[in-house]
C-alpha cells in the first residue's frame, strides 16, 4: 500500500509498504479521510520523535478485514477510529486525567513502524483495546471527512468542560483556525455569548457565521473591547486556539478577575511563554490546560458530528490524495487566507479491490 512515512525531521516521503496484518481482535481500515492535526505537523516539523513512522490520527474509514474474535464489525463497515483509549482502572482513570494514563499513552492504530496513529497511508490497524472500546460506527449520509472530525470536537468538548463554560457566560476564544471555530461552536452551544480573535479577516467571518457574537481583528485593542461589552469586568472565560506570546497575554488581559484561561494549542515542549505571576494572583485568574480527548464524551462528540450539531464540513477547505500527504503538512502548517481544515484522502488500494493480500 502507499503511505506517507516520516523517516526525518520536516520530510514526509510516499513509499510503498505492506498492509499491516490483523490478529485476533485487530480490525484493518480501509482509510477514507484523515484530517491534518497541527500536533502532528509539529512532530514532522520538529523531528520530535524518531523514525520511521507514518502520522496522521483523525481517522476515518471501511472496514478491511475484521480480525478473529471482532464481533460488533465486519466487511464494510463504515467507522471511526480513535488512536488512544485509556485502561480505565489506573490512578490517573480514576481521577479522570485519562491522558496521563499509561495505556493511553500506547497509540492504538499503526499503518506499520512504530504505531503513531496510521491515518496518512491507504490501511490502518486498529488494535483490540481500541476495537472494544475507541471504534464508533458511522451512520448512513455521514461523510467521510465529517466522521473525521469525532476526535477533535471529543479534545474541543473537554477543553471546553475545563473552562466551565456556562449559560450566560461571555467566553473569548482566541485564534479561528479549525480548532477555534469548533471551540466556538461548543461555547454557543453551552449558552455563551462567545467573542473570537483572529488575524485573519475570512476566519472572523466563519467565526460569526458560526455564532460568535462578535468577531475581532488580534492585533487590536481585544481585552479593552471585551472589558467594553462586559461593563468593564472582562471575559468569563478564554480559550486559547493560538501559541505565542501575543495570544496569550491576550487571553489573561481580557480575562475578569476570578476567571479562567484554559491553554490549548501548546502541545510541545518549547512553547513559552511569559507570566506576572503576581498579576494573576492578585486577580485570582486561573490557568489550566487542556490535551488531547476524554473517553467521557466520546458518544457526544460522535452524536454532535453525525447530527451536524456541530458543523464541520464548512471547514474543510482543502483535500489532497496521499500521494501529495507533504503539501497537505505544509498548507496546514501555516495560518493563511482561505485555508482552514485539510484533509488527506487516500484512494482505496487492492486490498479493497479484492485481495487480501499480506493479511492473515
Amino acid at each position: 500500500m502507499k503511505a506517507a512515512v516520516y523517516r526525518v525531521a520536516g520530510r514526509l516521503g510516499i513509499e510503498e509498504i505492506p498492509v499491516p496484518e490483523v490478529g485476533p481482535g485487530e480490525l484493518l481500515v480501509q482509510v477514507e479521510a484523515c484530517g491534518v492535526c497541527l500536533t502532528d505537523v509539529k512532530k514532522i516539523e520538529k523531528g520530535l520523535l524518531q523514525g520511521p513512522r507514518v502520522f496522521g490520527h483523525e481517522i476515518a474509514g471501511r472496514v478491511a478485514r475484521a480480525g478473529a474474535g471482532v464481533v460488533r464489525f465486519r466487511e464494510g463497515d463504515r467507522v471511526v477510529v480513535h488512536h488512544h483509549i485509556p485502561c480505565g482502572a489506573c490512578f490517573f482513570c480514576e481521577r479522570r486525567v485519562y491522558a496521563q494514563c499509561e495505556v493511553y499513552k500506547r497509540n492504538g492504530t499503526t499503518a506499520g513502524f512504530e504505531p503513531s496513529g496510521g491515518g496518512f497511508a491507504q490501511y490502518v490497524k486498529a488494535f483490540d483495546w481500541i476495537v472494544d472500546r475507541g471504534t464508533i460506527p458511522v451512520p448512513q449520509g455521514v461523510l467521510p471527512e465529517e466522521a473525521s472530525f469525532v476526535e477533535p470536537v471529543n479534545t474541543c468538548l473537554k477543553a471546553v468542560d475545563k473552562a466551565g463554560v456556562e449559560k450566560g457566560q461571555t467566553v473569548l476564544v482566541v485564534g479561528q483556525g479549525p480548532i477555534g471555530l469548533i471551540l466556538t461552536q461548543l461555547c454557543r452551544r453551552a449558552g455563551a455569548e462567545v467573542l473570537a480573535s483572529d488575524l485573519l479577516p475570512d476566519r472572523l467571518e466563519a467565526a460569526r457565521r458560526l455564532g460568535a457574537a462578535m468577531a475581532m481583528g488580534a492585533t487590536g485593542d481585544v481585552p479593552g473591547e471585551v472589558r467594553r461589552l462586559t461593563g468593564g469586568r472582562g471575559a468569563d472565560a478564554a480559550l486559547l486556539a493560538a501559541v505565542g506570546r501575543a495570544a496569550f497575554r491576550q487571553a489573561v488581559n481580557a480575562t475578569r478577575p476570578g476567571g479562567r484561561i484554559v491553554v490549548f494549542a501548546a502541545t510541545s515542549p518549547g512553547e513559552t511563554v511569559e507570566v506576572d505571576l503576581g498579576a494573576l494572583s492578585l486577580a485570582e485568574k486561573d490557568v489550566v490546560t487542556s490535551y488531547s480527548a476524554s473517553v467521557d464524551v466520546q458518544d457526544l462528540a460522535a452524536d454532535l458530528v453525525f447530527g451536524r450539531e456541530v458543523r464541520v464540513r464548512e471547514l474543510v477547505t482543502h483535500r489532497f490524495p496521499i500521494e501529495e500527504t507533504a503539501a497537505a503538512i505544509a498548507l496546514a502548517a501555516r495560518p493563511a487566507p482561505g485555508v482552514l481544515k485539510v484533509m488527506v484522502e487516500p484512494r482505496p488500494g487492492p486490498v479493497a479491490a479484492g485481495s487480501v493480500g499480506g493479511v492473515r
